[in-house]
């Protein structure tokens, strides 16, 4: 136990160990039932699988749009991600980092492998995830449809009949949503618009832009 402590104490595992303290905390806060743990506020981030994520999504969501890490709310999927970084960082640090002497090498090493450890993640994180999809789907449904009404922003480059993404708040929580327009209607990123009508079949929400 002594060694278990020592090892997720030192550098470059500490990052990690102090994200999945962070983590277990808001766990257990939220079983307590001091905070809302929003199981149904963010499923919607799913997208069809056969539609191009467009370039201009950035940042992290971009990132769990590439690896498919959609589909369950998004507090469970970077709970999974922190979880799975800090297995692989700690039996790094156990089996090769610990034998590096100290000095600037071994601080270089150690942040570069904290970069690559989340990237290997993202993939070990979406076939974990995988099964736990179907769990979610009743939720999506009746949550989506409560959003209908609800102002949005768009997220990517251009929203058209066949492609489109947009955020939208819901009690506090960030989602993101596939959307689609009328041809009539040109809409591009930053643009406020109207979530007017949810479609069940392909989950995406028919949208225009936010009365002035």
């Amino acid at each position: 136990m002594t060694q278990l402590f020592e090892v997720a104490s030192q550098f470059p595992t500490v990052i990690y160990t102090t994200l999945l303290g962070i983590v277990v905390i808001y766990w257990l806060v939220g079983m307590l039932g001091l905070i809302d743990l929003d199981f149904a506020g963010d499923v919607d981030l799913d997208i069809d699988a056969d539609v191009d994520v467009d370039t201009s999504i950035g940042g992290l969501t971009g990132l769990l749009l590439t690896f498919g890490l959609t589909g369950v709310p998004f507090t469970l999927v970077i709970s999974i991600i922190i979880l799975v970084c800090w297995l692989i960082s700690f039996y790094l640090q156990f089996y090769i980092l610990t034998w590096l002497p100290e000095g600037w090498l071994y601080y270089l090493i150690g942040t570069v492998s904290d970069f690559i450890v989340f990237l290997v993640s993202l993939p070990i994180t979406a076939i974990i995830i995988r099964p736990l999809k179907g769990m979610f789907k009743s939720v999506e449904t009746t949550t989506s449809q409560n959003l209908v009404g609800k102002e949005a922003t768009i997220a990517t480059g251009t929203v058209s009949e066949t492609f489109g993404q947009a955020r939208v708040f819901n009690e506090g929580a960030e989602i993101l949503l596939d959307v689609r327009c009328e041809g009539e209607h040109s809409l591009k990123m930053g643009d406020k618009v109207l979530l007017i009508t949810y479609l069940e079949d392909n989950h995406t929400y028919i949208v225009a832009p936010y009365p002035q």
